[in-house]
């Protein structure tokens, strides 16, 4: 982990540790980092749904032919 000093704008902080519920700078920041990674990853499945990569799931009988 890299230890760092940057400047930080406290209307975001404060307005972005009221949408996390974050209490430390600390903590609002790995909170915003992990919600970031997890919106690309959300992006990443809407591009591969948009692509067709799910759409043998919506076949019929595609449950039986996953599960048995």
């Amino acid at each position: 982990m890299a230890k760092t000093s940057v400047e930080i704008d406290l209307e975001k902080l404060n307005r972005t540790r009221e949408i996390l519920g974050t209490d430390s700078i600390r903590e609002t920041i790995d909170a915003a980092f992990r919600e970031v990674i997890r919106v690309a990853a959300v992006r990443d499945l809407v591009t591969l749904a948009d692509e067709g990569a799910f759409q043998a799931l919506l076949e019929p009988g595609a449950e039986e032919r996953l599960w048995g």
